[in-house]
């Protein structure tokens, strides 16, 4: 909802953002409670590397997967899959949703089978068959 809501690319206060979201989400008003936790969620979006804080002001930061960094791209796919073992589609799934993408297109599917290969060759990721398991 929040990459939704910053799509235009548009420079947010906190405040208006957080207003922007709620409607987003159907909501008439913010209470104290919804406001404190769609904070919660920007600051997420911030952390995740979905929006970036300038000055106060927040703003999507990519707009499309493939604009990552690709190592930041592996380390935000070891956040999203856990320390469990995962089927590997279900870890792209994962992954994109992490990071705010509502789709898992062939895009975003071909870019994060270069980041699980590419954690592989680093021993961060260990597979058993199509499952796979951070180290």
């Amino acid at each position: 909802m929040i990459r939704r809501v910053f799509s235009d690319g548009q420079h947010r206060s906190r405040d208006a953002a957080i207003r922007e979201v709620a409607a987003e989400l159907g909501f008439k008003r913010v209470s104290r409670r919804t406001r404190e936790i769609l904070d919660t969620d920007i600051r997420t979006a911030v952390r995740r590397g979905i929006l970036e804080n300038e000055g106060g002001q927040v703003v999507l930061l990519t707009r499309s997967m493939g604009d990552y960094d690709k190592e930041f791209l592996k380390d935000m796919f070891l956040e999203a899959i856990g320390r469990n073992w995962i089927d590997r589609y279900e870890a792209m799934q994962a992954a994109a949703r992490y990071l705010g993408f509502t789709r898992t297109g062939p895009a975003i599917q071909d870019l994060l089978k270069s980041v699980i290969n590419g954690l592989i060759r680093q021993s961060r990721l260990q597979t058993n068959g199509p499952e796979l398991r951070r180290l």
